[in-house]
């Protein structure tokens, strides 16, 4: 009888008290798997990426079966659903499945018949020093310790810096091409994604050990990804978006996110920026609102855009 209690108590134990993994997968309505989709708990700023056939691995821990999970991934609709509803889908091994989006009519504008050409960011990127980005990140920070109770791997949790591009509020402006340096060693792989966010509003001021910080919320301006895989040399990526058409008409956010390095190490080009010419903005997890970096600016991107002549006076 004891040993019976015992087992039905090791039992509840595993059950309630031991994490327990979820794996799934993200598939189109063609089912076919969607790479790279962020897949997380908002209200917990925790989240991670599927990886390039649409698998993930989500260990559950401190989560209840009503929180709210939410699934994007650029080019289709977001969904959300409860841990419940999850695990119901795994178990049956059942593909979460995500709907293509369909952009309307008024995202696509005419460009004009006279235009300018200019690079805003840094003007020179392969002679960009090679930082290891790494270092930005709290070695004890709660995304961290996030991430070492739900045992993901560094190698798959890159962070996101992003640096905010100043123009004319009103302007009507076309994103062109945008260039960046990734720095490896012959042994090293590392996949990159690029996002172009309008910069939203200041959620709220944070003081932290490093002063006080905003947090700033943000839209993804793309309608398809930009993933970069980068093998075993330093060089200058070009990426010609010039076809998604992306307009912008105030100051917005070009961000690089580390998916996956095998050294663990988040190394591009970078150099300091003039005080109060660039904002630096970081985030540890891609379910975590934007923090601006105080007292410390640097630039690693170029921004090619086209805008409108101006007429002579």
């Amino acid at each position: 009888m004891k040993y019976t209690i015992f087992l039905i108590t090791v039992f509840l134990s595993l059950k309630h008290g031991i994490a327990q993994e979820l794996n799934g997968f993200v598939k189109d309505k063609n089912q076919k798997g969607i790479p790279y989709v962020n897949i997380g708990i908002p209200s917990k700023a925790f989240g991670i990426i599927a990886d390039e056939n649409g698998a993930f691995k989500l260990k559950i821990t401190s989560e209840k079966e009503t929180d709210t999970l939410q699934f994007t991934s650029i080019g289709y609709y977001p969904i959300v659903m409860s841990v419940t509803d999850l695990k119901k889908l795994c178990e049956l091994n059942t593909p979460v499945t995500l709907t293509e989006a369909v952009y309307e009519l008024h995202t696509t504008t005419v460009r004009p018949d006279e235009y300018e050409t200019k690079v805003l960011g840094t003007p020179s990127v392969e002679d960009l020093e090679c930082v290891n980005l790494s270092g930005l990140k709290q070695k004890d920070s709660a995304s961290v310790r996030r991430y070492r109770e739900k045992g993901i791997s560094e190698k798959s949790a890159g962070i996101e810096i992003g640096n905010k591009i100043s123009i004319k509020k009103g302007q009507q402006t076309f994103l062109d091409k945008i260039q960046f340096k990734a720095c490896l060693g012959p042994q090293d792989t590392a996949i990159f994604r690029i996002n172009i966010y309008s910069e939203g509003k200041t959620v709220k001021r944070v003081l932290t050990p490093i002063g006080m910080v905003k947090v700033i919320n943000s839209n993804n301006e793309l309608k398809e990804p930009l993933i970069i895989r980068s093998v075993g040399k330093t060089e200058v990526h070009e990426i010609d978006i010039s076809k998604q058409n992306i307009e912008v008409n105030d100051d917005f956010i070009i961000a690089v996110e580390c998916i996956y390095a095998s050294n663990s190490q988040m190394n591009i080009g970078a150099k300091p920026a003039m005080f109060g010419s660039t904002d630096l903005l970081i985030r540890e997890s891609i379910m975590d609102e934007w923090i601006k970096v105080p007292l410390v600016n640097m630039t690693f991107i170029a921004a090619t855009v086209t805008y409108k002549k101006k007429g002579k006076k």
